[in-house]
């Protein structure tokens, strides 16, 4: 469910504020009361294998006999059509009529498909008690829409037509070059809080609040910030520099020729990271599908105990360091020890091809 508290007074000044309060929600009620959703983001560079991926989902689902009434998915596309027309056989015929597209090309479309988006998602759940999946593709696109509204309720023009006046206005008076961005700036002394507020505050900040699953996708920027979790990468998502502190989950698909691999770089409640995994399908005769291998990696961290639970994290997060609780070790009897290493070699045999040597903690 979605928590809801209580609000301020719209027109209360700053100081006022002081003088009222807000109830709060015990962290563990929070915690039980909130959605155990995903919010991924996939980046790789164009062919990566982003879009294959969240279709793959539904591939899964359907391994795991979902019914179709159980899902829903609306995907909001910037991108050409073919990018999804030629992946239409991923989706099972089963799932095909729980999908919706939201084709995209502004800011205002992206904005109303995402609203338009979460109704459907909302009565899906109030009919049948399940979160559906949204999914936005090439974040790049949307940091982009952003900065033409700017530019067209700032100045009235697409951002492609202003910024080739500024330029025009460079190559005119080349010993002054500060006109034209003095323009551009305006004057709060940039555009950035503004466009940032279009971005962040005004979308992707609500639907990180949002209980649905969400799959995020991007193609790659040139990383050179040596602080970045990316750095040893040599390139981030692209698109808003931060959306990966909004999500719990950040991928990195790559291939090199007919090869696919999966490296993940942050994984929300995980202690420990996955290395590289080659999820290229088939694979001895069998398909791979990369969210099935993510969700098994993950089930491989949490047995050798890198997993936290829910309130765990929270208090992690928080500071709150919980205080040990010692148990009394028990003595192994041989019959137990090798009770344990059968049931050890049985597991290994079952484990599936796709993170047998290249998965390392």
């Amino acid at each position: 469910m979605v928590m809801k508290k209580e609000t301020v007074k719209e027109k209360a000044d700053a100081t006022d504020l002081w003088n009222q309060t807000i109830k709060s929600i015990p962290i563990k009620q929070y915690v039980n009361e909130s959605a155990n959703t995903e919010k991924i983001l996939l980046f790789s560079e164009s062919g990566g294998g982003k879009t294959t991926f969240y279709l793959g989902i539904l591939r899964y689902f359907r391994k795991q006999k979902v019914p179709t009434e159980n899902l829903k998915m609306c995907i909001v596309y910037p991108d050409r059509p073919s990018g999804l027309t030629k992946l239409f056989s991923l989706i099972p015929k089963e799932y095909q009529d729980c999908i919706e597209i939201f084709p995209v090309s502004n800011y205002e479309d992206t904005i109303i498909a995402t609203n338009s988006a979460v109704k459907i998602l909302e009565e899906h759940y109030k009919q049948t008690g399940y979160y559906g999946w949204l999914v936005f593709e090439l974040m790049e696109n949307y940091w982009t829409f952003s900065m033409d509204y700017y530019c067209r309720k700032a100045y009235g023009e697409t951002m492609a037509d202003y910024f080739t006046e500024m330029q025009a206005i460079m190559n005119k008076d080349k010993a002054d070059k500060t006109a034209a961005f003095a323009a551009f700036a305006g004057p709060m002394g940039g555009p950035w809080p503004a466009i940032k507020f279009h971005h962040n505050f005004n979308w992707i900040d609500k639907l990180k609040r949002m209980p649905y699953n969400m799959v995020f996708t991007s193609e790659v920027k040139q990383e050179d910030n040596k602080d970045s979790i990316f750095y040893d990468l040599g390139f981030r998502p692209a698109g808003e520099k931060h959306t990966q502190h909004r999500v719990d989950t950040v991928l990195y698909l790559s291939h090199k020729g007919n090869q696919f691999n999966m490296r993940a770089y942050k994984l929300t409640g995980y202690t420990r990271l996955y290395s590289t995994i080659d999820i290229t399908s088939p694979k001895n005769g069998k398909e791979v599908i990369a969210y099935e291998v993510h969700k098994k990696a993950l089930k491989r961290l949490e047995d050798s105990g890198y997993r936290v639970s829910k309130i765990e994290d929270i208090e992690m997060q928080a500071g709150i360091k919980p205080p040990k609780e010692e148990s009394p070790k028990k003595e192994k009897t041989d019959e137990t020890k090798k009770s344990e290493s059968s049931n050890e070699n049985a597991d290994a045999k079952e484990e599936s091809t796709e993170d047998e040597e290249v998965f390392k903690i």
